[in-house]
């Protein structure tokens, strides 16, 4: 088994929850909603505090990732702060942000499967899961 998929296990276990806002609860981490204008969300920790800021200007299932995405980060990438950038840059995502990704697949798709013939589009779909997250464990669920 993958190592983010035994850290999401371990959570999953642990709190018996995938809703992101009862998670960051559970983890004690403090969520702070936020008009921001070319972010979705941010990661920071002070003094032994985690906040993790997320944008209300995304749809509730939106947030939900973003604030997923960033306790991947607090989870796996411990004493740094990441920013999950509104729009695109000019650079492809890096390890760790493929890695938050991957956390987040994991958890909100666990024990789901596509049906026979399913692209990843289609499966994403409808679990409301964005294809560029499902592209980083395809090769879990053998979708294309």
């Amino acid at each position: 088994m993958h190592w983010i998929d035994k850290e999401v296990k371990y959570l999953m276990e642990k709190y018996q929850t995938t809703d992101p806002f009862e998670l960051a609860d559970c983890l004690n981490y403090k969520l702070l909603p936020y008009p921001f204008r070319r972010i979705k969300g941010m990661l920071l920790v002070v003094q032994g505090v985690t906040i993790i800021g997320y944008s209300t200007s995304i749809s509730r299932r939106q947030q939900g990732f973003v604030i997923l995405h960033e306790i991947a980060h607090r989870r796996l990438h411990q004493g740094l702060n990441y920013f999950m950038v509104l729009e695109n840059s000019l650079y492809p995502p890096g390890k760790f942000e493929r890695q938050a990704n991957r956390f987040v697949a994991c958890l909100v798709l666990t024990e789901r499967m596509p049906q026979p013939g399913e692209t990843i589009y289609d499966f994403a779909t409808r679990y409301g899961v964005p294809v560029d997250v499902l592209r980083e464990i395809e090769e879990v669920y053998g979708v294309k």
